[in-house]
């Protein structure tokens, strides 16, 4: 098995306690695949056949709307999984994944993913734990719907992709459509935040990127 790959099963919760020759017997069902940028990996309705480890890259993961619009529900990263809710119980895919960037991805076969939980219980805990921060994510998300204005949903996401991405330090690679789409706003006005948040210098913004200068300050601007 490629060493790439065990380091990255191994850093995953869900396989954490497998030791190395399972690691190799797991590794081994898996294939490998590249996507390039905006690549579409799964829609919403299509069957669930596998699970998804990110080895590489990024995706994002939306519910499509009826006009072409969409609502994003997260973004996967390196080391991160995903495609795992329609292998429980055989339902079509319950949302559409398309990569951000050029992505690797190392794909588990829905009968292996069900046989190997099976035979290691100790790592269904860590699936039960990973959908239980799913739907709270979700219901944070309404949450912020409802109670905060549009720039305080803004601030709010930059600094949770954040802290999911390692630390405001890191630069976050999102475009204004897609922060539009997770903070159910509209461009024009997501437009109208960040351009407001660049000129008071507590962001910076280049090309799909955006960076947060002072997350204190940014803190701040999300107001209840």
């Amino acid at each position: 098995m490629d060493a790439t790959l065990r380091e990255s099963l191994r850093r995953l919760p869900i396989f954490a306690g497998l030791s190395d020759s399972e690691l190799e017997e797991l590794g081994g069902r898996m294939r490998q695949k590249q996507f390039k940028r905006t690549d579409t990996i799964f829609r919403k309705d299509d069957p669930g056949t596998h699970l998804y480890v990110v080895l590489e890259g990024a995706v994002k993961i939306a519910l499509p709307g009826e006009f072409g619009q969409e609502a994003l529900v997260a973004i996967a990263r390196q080391g991160e999984y995903f495609g795992e809710l329609a292998l429980f119980d055989r339902s079509p895919r319950s949302a559409t994944v398309v990569a951000l960037e050029d992505t690797k991805a190392a794909l588990l076969a829905a009968e292996d993913f069900i046989a190997f939980l099976e035979s290691h219980p100790q790592a269904m805990h860590a699936v039960l734990e990973a959908l239980a921060r799913t739907v709270r994510r979700l219901s944070d998300r309404v949450e912020d719907l409802i109670f905060l204005d549009v720039p305080s949903r803004v601030a709010k996401y930059l600094l949770d992709l954040a802290n999911q991405n390692g630390g405001p330090e890191n630069e976050l690679n999102l475009t204004q459509d897609e922060l539009a789409a997770f903070t159910g706003a509209s461009r024009v006005s997501v437009n109208r935040v960040l351009g407001d948040l660049e000129r008071r210098r507590l962001i910076s913004i280049r090309r799909r990127r955006i960076a947060i200068l002072d997350a204190a300050g940014l803190a701040k601007e999300v107001r209840v």
